[in-house]
């Protein structure tokens, strides 16, 4: 049975998740995930050479993130500061943050658009600014739940006619949406940051899996019938996606 530990990289002051697996194998393999590098090394492996391959997984990472600064981009927190503002899904926010003697954070909307950020004061930065983007993409998730439900609900009306449970909207970091067997539309609270055309795209792509649960011909042919143009928002996500985040 293989075994894992956990440990982290420190890169530019940031913390990155190692996992690191043993198995019964002769090779050792290196990969990057949406949460953690990761390193498979043989079980017999000494204390010593585990240490040498961890040293030689950071100089890899190292290399994987300058040829790509996306994959390091998924592991930095979003730094938000006090009064700045942030637009979301056409609309300007200011952010108030402030730090007081507590152990969770919470974050309120009021009626002129300013957002009541409160942090604990007794934790490092990084830590703050992630604590941040989590109630953030939770409070703003809850204040357009109504405006994106009727925004689905107009296009199944339209389009589709088919009977839909729920529709909710989660901080997916994996997906931009998903759509149940039991008629639940699960979208990504990262897309309140996209074009409202991409929006609607992955809106129209889940609805068209109420009358396919594929992804097969007939399943894009409903959704070209719907939006012609659906590939060039599928590029832009592609091109753009790691961007929309909290």
């Amino acid at each position: 049975m293989a075994s894992q530990v956990k440990t982290s990289f420190n890169f530019n002051g940031t913390q990155i998740p190692v996992r690191i697996k043993s198995d019964w194998r002769d090779s050792v393999r290196y990969s990057i995930t949406s949460k953690s590098i990761n390193i498979i090394i043989p079980k017999y492996y000494t204390k010593n050479q585990v240490e040498k391959e961890l040293y030689k997984l950071k100089e890899w990472s190292l290399k994987q993130f300058k040829k790509n600064p996306k994959l390091y981009q998924r592991f930095t927190s979003i730094v938000y500061n006090h009064d700045e503002f942030v637009k979301i899904y056409g609309q300007l926010f200011q952010l108030k943050i402030y730090q007081e003697e507590r152990k969770s954070c919470s974050a309120k909307i009021n009626k002129q658009n300013i957002v009541i950020i409160k942090v604990p004061e007794q934790i490092s930065i990084q830590d703050q600014h992630s604590l941040i983007g989590q109630v953030l993409s939770r409070v703003f998730a809850s204040y357009f739940l109504e405006d994106i439900t009727n925004r689905v609900k107009y296009y199944n009306r339209t389009f589709f006619q088919e009977p839909l449970e729920s529709v909710k909207l989660k901080n997916n970091q994996t997906n931009w949406g998903s759509c149940s067997s039991e008629k639940n539309i699960n979208l990504s609270s990262r897309l309140l940051f996209a074009p409202t055309d991409v929006l609607d795209y992955v809106i129209i792509h889940e609805l068209a899996h109420l009358k396919e649960m594929n992804h097969s011909s007939r399943f894009w042919k409903i959704v070209r019938d719907i939006m012609p143009n659906y590939k060039e928002k599928e590029k832009w996500l592609s091109e753009h996606g790691q961007t929309l985040r909290f």
